[in-house]
């Protein structure tokens, strides 16, 4: 038995989620059963990111433990045969076969877009949220800067997190523009259940002059949901990359200094 690593990108507006489903069609079941009729061999995808229903991802990265003979350079292209057309597996590599892409991930980036105007956009709308009228950038821009850093985003959280550690680093947000196209792009050590969504929902907010920039630092500090913007809808939300301790499929190696790397270098020096 072999671990696989591989990165995926996927339409998930079409899908209930990344996460395998009683009664409902998502990606995971989607590459489990594509993989069966490929290999007639039964496998169990680790996810590195359980993406919600709507939510589509660029580079989602996923593992499982194989004994296939399909040579690794090949695998991609033999899978895809039998994948529906709103997956495509990019890469695949061999790794440790102690390899898990959820806990060994150290961070994400996400894209989140809206367009602006008074016409929604066709072409777009599986992959950007209409939001009427103009948005003041310039406050929006203002309102990220207050974000960035390390945080207790409890305010950023919608009900449903199973977690309890509500700290945590968000080392970029960023607004590119572009005609009446917004793209907000955020980096970060680990998110929250619908945090950026609720992130960008805030900013939004700032743009629409309901909730002003200066504000951002007392929502932060009181934790309080409500004082927060909208979830916005998950259409607009895209997993761009996972980010490792080491590259891994090129340009996801973790470009932030980071006590875990401290850490992970004492525990080999100390073997």
């Amino acid at each position: 038995m072999r671990r696989y690593a591989i990165m995926t990108e996927y339409d998930g507006t079409v899908f209930s989620g990344w996460q395998r489903q009683q009664n409902a069609p998502s990606v995971q079941a989607a590459m489990e059963n594509s993989w069966f009729d490929l290999t007639g061999e039964t496998i169990r995808l680790t996810g590195g990111s359980r993406t919600d229903a709507g939510v589509s991802a660029l580079g989602h990265v996923s593992s499982f433990l194989s004994q296939t003979s399909i040579p690794v350079d090949r695998m991609a292209l033999a899978w895809n045969t039998t994948l529906p057309e709103s997956i495509a597996v990019k890469e695949v590599m061999i790794v440790e076969a102690d390899f898990n892409p959820r806990y060994d991930g150290w961070g994400k980036s996400y894209r989140y877009t809206v367009v602006t105007g008074s016409i929604r956009p066709v072409l777009l709308r599986r992959q950007a949220v209409h939001v009427p009228g103009e948005l003041d950038v310039f406050a929006m821009r203002e309102a990220a800067k207050e974000m960035v850093g390390t945080h207790d985003f409890t305010a950023f959280m919608d009900q449903g997190s199973p977690t309890k550690r509500s700290v945590r680093t968000i080392h970029e947000l960023s607004l590119e523009i572009k005609e009446n196209t917004i793209s907000i792009r955020i980096i970060g050590d680990g998110f929250l259940y619908h945090m950026v969504r609720v992130i960008a929902g805030t900013l939004v907010y700032a743009g629409q002059k309901k909730i002003e920039p200066g504000a951002i630092g007392a929502i932060i500090a009181s934790k309080k949901r409500v004082l927060a913007g909208p979830t916005m809808p998950p259409e607009g939300l895209l997993l761009e990359r996972v980010y490792f301790e080491q590259t891994l499929f090129g340009g996801d190696q973790w470009p932030y200094e980071d006590g875990r790397r401290e850490l992970s270098i004492m525990d080999t020096s100390s073997q």
